[in-house]
């Protein structure tokens, strides 16, 4: 019996986190089902020269799924790279395309009904139309109305994973002692990248950290309270233009009274990007504990476990 309790809710679970992606201005790397390698991909800027590539990771693999202001479910599929570029249906045909906006620009992510995580790309001006891949070849890509058949599912993996919890900054027992002690910590608030590197679109790159965040918000309750506090946090450090600006680091004198356990909390945010350089994290709000015991008491629910 408890095994299938188990089953159960590791099915809703799986149910829950399908339908809770955010695809909202996010970007994706965009998976065939059939050619489990193959990514969508641009490689240039003619009107064929985009399908599928199974090999490195590059950024014109990247796909920003940008929703149409009054046609609800459907969406530009757009290239990070070529970003005046959207795939098209042209005629029944697979291609992409940088001139006007028009209606077989526009498609709709309808689930496999499995609860895989697999969707077909349906055109949403020929509404029969799907995206397929045909064959192993990059350019094995088209437009097709038939039968549905697994080459046209497709798996949206998103640019970023947030994963938040409470980190430990600093921490003291100072329980035996009789004084006081003085300890000056660095502590870090904003957005802290892993690298240096040049973003390429500081746009897209918001947004997709922004929809990585509200995705995993939506998957696990934190609260009003620091739900607010990590979007605030999230805004103030894109507000600044200059990206080296988005974390500020002071120094904090804290003092430990005796016969007092003491540790300073701080609500983070891991962002673990598919392109390593992407990789960021968000540091919010410091609490201090104190205790006279081994453990601490969490009246506020402070402290977040490890969630992903």
């Amino acid at each position: 019996m408890m095994s299938l309790l188990l089953v159960l809710l590791t099915t809703l679970v799986l149910q829950i986190k399908a339908s809770e992606e955010v695809l909202d201005n996010n970007q994706f790397l965009i998976y065939n089902k059939v050619y489990h390698k193959a990514r969508l991909a641009q490689w240039g800027t003619g009107s064929r020269e985009a399908g599928t590539y199974e090999h490195a990771l590059y950024p014109d693999q990247l796909w920003t799924l940008e929703p149409h202001p009054s046609r609800k479910g459907c969406y530009y599929i757009i290239n990070e790279v070529h970003s005046q570029h959207r795939i098209a249906d042209w005629k029944h045909n697979f291609v992409v395309y940088d001139g006007p906006h028009y209606n077989d620009q526009l498609f709709r992510f309808v689930p496999s009904g499995k609860n895989d995580g697999f969707f077909y790309i349906y055109s949403c001006h020929y509404t029969n139309d799907r995206v397929a891949k045909y064959g192993v070849g990059n350019d094995k890509m088209s437009m097709y109305s038939g039968p549905k058949y697994p080459d046209q599912l497709w798996k949206l993996v998103p640019r970023f994973k947030a994963n938040f919890f409470t980190d430990e900054v600093f921490h003291f027992d100072n329980r035996q002692g009789s004084n006081p002690i003085t300890r000056e910590v660095s502590v870090t608030t904003g957005i802290k990248r892993s690298t240096t590197s040049t973003i390429r679109s500081k746009t897209t790159f918001k947004h997709s950290i922004e929809a990585s965040l509200s995705g995993a918000i939506k998957m696990f309750d934190v609260g009003v309270t620091t739900t607010t506090e990590f979007s605030a946090e999230l805004e103030t450090s894109f507000s600044e233009t200059n990206e080296q600006s988005w974390s500020k680091t002071e120094k904090i004198t804290f003092i430990i009274p005796p016969g007092k356990n003491f540790k300073v909390m701080q609500h983070k945010v891991d962002f673990e990007g598919k392109f390593s350089s992407d990789s960021c994290s968000l540091l919010t709000a410091i609490k201090i504990f104190e205790s006279t015991e081994a453990y601490f008491d969490d009246p506020d629910d402070f402290i977040i476990s490890y969630s992903q």
